[in-house]
């Protein structure tokens, strides 16, 4: 259920609220890859590091959990058309079937079915 413009919402997600994920989350992977790599300099400045990483994350967080209940309502709401689409699709899958056989016994020669 893909709507075909944007709206204002999606679009302050996608340049605001997207980017500081994306920040928050480079940082913290930053911070554990340079504590494999170089646990000494993490070591010295960890309060620096659990600033920065505080900092993102106080916009992040709640962002991110925002973008999951988001997601989730959307899933849910999907997930109980499922039923509905599909008998929509049986139903015109059988008219359809239906106006086919009416057509056959309309046509004069069936298909196929005849000398040339």
């Amino acid at each position: 259920m893909v709507k075909e413009g944007k709206s204002f919402n999606d679009r302050m997600v996608s340049r605001t609220v997207l980017p500081v994920i994306y920040l928050w989350m480079l940082a913290a992977g930053s911070v554990v890859a340079m504590g494999i790599y170089a646990p000494d300099v993490v070591l010295t400045n960890l309060d620096g590091f659990i600033a920065l990483i505080a900092i993102i994350g106080g916009v992040a967080a709640p962002s991110f959990n925002t973008l999951l209940r988001m997601w989730e309502q959307e899933q849910t709401k999907e997930g109980e058309e499922i039923p509905i689409d599909s008998q929509h699709e049986r139903s015109r899958e059988a008219a359809e079937h239906e106006h086919q056989m009416e057509m056959e016994k309309r046509l004069e020669k069936p298909w196929g079915g005849g000398d040339e």
